[in-house]
Formats: structure tokens, sequence, C-alpha cells
């Protein structure tokens, strides 16, 4: 039962990730590893909730209308979200840059905003989440902020598979204990520029702000001003959602 739930869910985030275009069942249960029976099953059950919709034999299967409302209720991190939303859309476009602001829940990284002004780079978010904590600087940056406990379990997930940011040959503890220390990440990976810079709420690391450029126009002056623009972005979103406590 738990696998038919694991594939229904797998199934329904395919459909909204695709929309507005759809999804064969034949696509589906070669993804997902099921047989066409099963998948048609599936799907089935999606319709008649009111997730999906058949469109036909031919065309196939779309998010249906209480995928809609339901996204359209979720309040998630109001406050944080209200509070970057405009600061990471200039950032963008005054920048030229792809800006987002990512956060972890257990072994993934999850993109909250995604402005891209950055022409250069075609960036497409294809999922809802991402296994890519030491491959990218917010995932690092948010490893490094990690509780002991929980950042031992992800070194010992991700280490030796996509590492591609830290010296495979170091201690992954100290590299992120350093990264903690100095507070940001500058990265250049083959094609891009990236940086991150935390987000704190009452001193607290809640989100990771990050920016990406194409790496040829990672180089001064340039790379300062992203640098200092992002510093400057991630503190506004902090002094936003913190509390500000006064004594008197």
């Amino acid at each position: 039962m738990i696998k038919v739930l694991d594939k229904t869910f797998l199934i329904l985030e395919k459909l909204a990730l695709q929309s507005p275009r759809p999804c064969r069942i034949g696509e589906l249960a070669e993804e997902f590893g099921l047989n066409n029976a099963t998948c048609a099953r599936i799907l089935k059950e999606l319709v008649e909730a009111g997730y999906a919709i058949h469109l036909s034999r031919l065309t196939g299967y779309t998010v249906g209308p209480r995928s809609w409302t339901f996204a359209s209720q979720v309040r998630y991190r109001e406050k944080l979200i209200e509070a970057a939303e405009p600061v990471i859309r200039q950032a963008a476009s005054e920048l030229e840059a792809s800006v987002l602001l990512a956060e972890r829940q257990g072994m993934e990284r999850y993109i909250l905003l995604h402005h891209n002004g950055c022409r250069k780079l075609d960036i497409v978010l294809g999922k809802l989440s991402f296994h890519d904590l030491f491959d990218t600087a917010t995932g690092l940056l948010l490893t490094a902020f990690a509780p002991e406990k929980e950042q031992k379990m992800l070194v010992e997930h991700y280490w030796g598979k996509e590492c591609n940011l830290l010296d495979p040959a170091g201690d992954p503890s100290a590299q992120l204990s350093e990264l903690k220390s100095t507070g940001h990440c500058i990265f250049e990976k083959t094609d891009q520029g990236i940086i991150a810079w935390p987000i704190r709420q009452n001193r607290e690391v809640t989100a990771v702000l990050g920016a990406s450029v194409a790496v040829g126009d990672f180089v001064e002056p340039y790379r300062s001003r992203l640098i200092a623009a992002i510093s400057r972005a991630a503190q506004q979103i902090s002094q936003t959602i913190s509390t500000i406590q006064t004594a008197g």
C-alpha cells in the first residue's frame, strides 16, 4: 500500500511539473516503473478525486481543479516569502543574475523562490526538490549550518557521490565547519559562478539566498558587486523576518 501511495504522489507531482502539457499512461508507467494497468488505476483514482483530468486516450492526463485549489490554499512560511520575493526579484533584474531562496528539509533542498535575470543561464526547475546539497552553494551552506547530528547523516549520505565543490580528499566535516565560520559560499563551477548567503531569523539560519551567473561574467568588478549585493539582500531579508527585541 505504501509503495502505491508513493507512486501516486510521484505521478501527481509529474502532472503538476509538466502542466499544462499532458502525460500519457505509457510515459508515466515507464518513468515510475509501473505496468500500464497499475498506472491507469492510479490515474483513474486521481481523476475521480479531482486531482487530475483525462483529456483523451491519445492526449493523456493533466492536473485537475482540486490540484489547483489545493495549491492556492497553501500558505508556507509566509513571512519569509513575502519579505524575500521583492528583494529577490529586484536583485535578479538589477544584477542580471539567477537568484533563489532555498531551504533544507531532511536530505533534500527545496527552492522556495526563484527569479532568473541572467539570459546566459537557461535554468529550469524541473523537480519539486533536489538531492544536491553537496553540489550547490546554497545546499552546502544549508548543510554547514545544520545541527551536528543531522549534518553527520548528510555527510554519510552524500559524501563521495556528488561533491564537486569540496575537496574529495579532505575531511568533509572540517570543510563544512570552515564554511560555517566564513558565513557564506563563493565557488566557480565549469559554467557558473555561484554564491550563497544565510538568511537568519533571530540569529538562527532558516534559509539561504543564492545567486549564479555565467562563469565568464564572474570577474571583477562585477564579481565584487554581485557578492556585496547578495550579502545586503540576505541581511535585508533577515532583518525583516526577525523579531525586534527592545528593553525598557
